[in-house]
């Protein structure tokens, strides 16, 4: 499943300014089955783009995301089950890292949450300024995923965010 969503703002000529603009995004979200040495459940993940539209020659920076990711099961679910979702914003960059291991230098925000059937609820607000300058292509991915779910049910994904952001 993919989404695009573009996020057109006419910027003075010299790319001065910070902006502000709010999504919501939501997803049910069950996964396959997971395979990986170590895991169990059911594994999946979703992607949205958002694409900035600045001057010609600028490049989007976001310099603080603030909001809350909420999942829950829909329905009832069997004792003794759970599962974790999680909540990412990145670039359109390499995944990976040219300065560690088992770190992604594309990933500026990360949020995850774990239900045994209650609903969950994580809030944040960070300043991303430092790795939130998005490619060339201006281009923000919004990204949901599940992972180790045995509750034989989707999971209801809610990421809601407020990001400011600068041409530059």
């Amino acid at each position: 499943m993919s989404l695009q969503a573009t996020v057109t703002v006419n910027p003075p000529s010299n790319g001065a300014g910070i902006y502000m603009a709010s999504a919501n995004f939501t997803v049910d979200l069950e996964g396959v089955i997971d395979k990986r040495a170590g895991d169990w459940g059911d594994a999946g993940s979703v992607t949205w783009n958002i694409v900035f539209t600045p001057a010609a020659g600028l490049r989007t920076r976001i310099l603080s995301v603030a909001g809350d990711f909420l999942m829950w099961t829909p329905l009832p679910i069997v004792g003794g089950s759970s599962a974790g979702a999680l909540f990412a914003l990145a670039s359109t960059g390499p995944g990976g890292s040219v300065n560690g291991s088992l770190i992604a230098d594309n990933t500026f925000l990360y949020v995850q949450v774990a239900s045994d059937g209650q609903p969950s609820r994580a809030a944040y607000d960070r300043d991303v300024h430092v790795g939130g300058l998005l490619e060339a292509d201006n281009t923000l991915v919004v990204k949901v995923a599940v992972f180790l779910n045995n509750t034989g049910t989707a999971l209801h994904c809610e990421p809601t965010m407020t990001i400011q952001y600068q041409f530059a």
